[in-house]
């Protein structure tokens, strides 16, 4: 199976569609607005907010705000955003001239939505003498002939913005699908370092808010912040360093009960993009010792064994085993053992007034317990 080397592709992606085919799909990275050629018009604030949709959790909502300096007078130039097109087990070919997997594009610029148009180029110098260099439909499908489970060609989506003198203010949003991958339920990826072809070569003031949703574990690359301590979580949640669970590099892990995550910078400068993915943990073995496991992924579906080879190693074992539901959902152990071994995971929030009624577990987790119970 050829395979194409993506810029910006996420880590985790490269390293399992490597191992395992058709296991999952790159679907679009975000990215910053660019200009096409070089200008003195300078960064001075970027707020950026990633939602997971409440209409479909199987998407992004993207909304960038960004405050530009033109120190000049006034003048028109063209910006763009770029998007990568998807490989894997994805759809490879444009959509009636549009990235199969980016939706609902726009962008307001003081107070006025400007159109847009869509260029689908071969590589990085696609724009010379004022032209995008664009592949025609042939190209395009030669292109995926050629590569197999991709595409070398890139969309970008551009605009002719005029820029006063002075600040100016523009707002873009975009809806574009969740990448999957075996190992996870979800990963997403933003270009960040794009933003240093604006005239600061930096933001300013830099703001990055992700909200995925209540009970979320999220492991986020370290490639353009040191420790999670950089981050805020505004709400209620817990973080620390882990591995990431392929590549065995550190990363930080984030698990959210309620509320969002938040990371700001002054005269930032990133020197890597942001990757962030929802693990699919699940417990590697088909014996369970408390004394040995000390972390116990949430992922019943995984566990449930059709042919019973599953076992605990003692009596505690298999009491920790049967009280995962309810663990999960904060109920607060007296036991010492049970205590002391949920209180050790990362996504274990007590709540007092919770109380263990099978008839509010699902189908599952019924089975779960009853398998546990004998």
């Amino acid at each position: 199976m050829q395979k194409r080397v993506v810029t910006y592709i996420f880590l985790f992606f490269i390293t399992i569609t490597n191992s395992v085919a058709n296991d999952g799909g790159f679907y679009i990275d975000g990215n910053q607005l660019i200009p096409m050629l070089e200008t003195d018009i300078s960064v001075k604030k970027e707020i950026l907010t990633i939602n997971r949709s409440i209409k479909n959790p199987e998407q992004a909502e993207v909304i960038v705000y960004y405050e530009f300096y033109n120190p000049g007078e006034e003048k028109t130039i063209t910006v763009g955003f770029e998007a990568t097109s998807p490989s894997g087990d994805a759809q490879i070919l444009p959509v009636n001239g549009n990235h199969p997997y980016l939706h609902e594009f726009t962008v307001e610029m003081n107070s006025r939505f400007l159109p847009y148009q869509i260029a689908i180029v071969g590589d990085s110098l696609y724009y010379k003498n004022g032209k995008f260099r664009t592949l025609t439909q042939q190209q395009i499908e030669a292109d995926v002939d050629d590569c197999g489970e991709c595409g070398a060609f890139r969309y970008v989506y551009h605009f002719d913005a005029s820029f006063k003198k002075g600040l100016n203010i523009i707002k873009h949003t975009y809806t574009c699908d969740f990448s999957t991958f075996v190992g996870s339920h979800y990963v997403f990826g933003y270009v960040l370092s794009a933003a240093m072809r604006w005239g600061n070569h930096q933001i300013d003031d830099f703001t990055l808010n992700i909200n995925m949703g209540e009970k979320q574990l999220l492991n986020i690359d370290p490639s353009f912040f040191k420790d999670v301590s950089e981050w805020i979580i505004l709400g209620i949640g817990k973080s620390h360093i882990t591995r990431h669970t392929l590549s065995l590099e550190p990363t930080a892990q984030f698990f959210i009960q309620k509320g969002y995550l938040t990371f700001q910078a002054k005269n930032f400068k990133p020197k890597g993009e942001l990757n962030f993915y929802s693990p699919r943990d699940f417990f590697d073995s088909n014996s369970f010792d408390y004394k040995k496991n000390k972390y116990l992924p949430y992922n019943i579906n995984l566990y449930l064994s059709e042919d019973g080879s599953m076992t605990a190693a003692d009596d505690m074992s298999k009491k920790i085993l049967r009280n995962l539901p309810f663990a999960w959902r904060g109920y607060v152990f007296y036991t010492p053992e049970l205590r002391d071994y949920y209180e050790k995971q990362i996504w274990y929030y007590p709540d007092a007034s919770y109380r263990s009624e099978i008839d509010s577990l699902s189908d599952s987790e019924k089975e779960w317990v009853q398998y546990w119970s004998q």
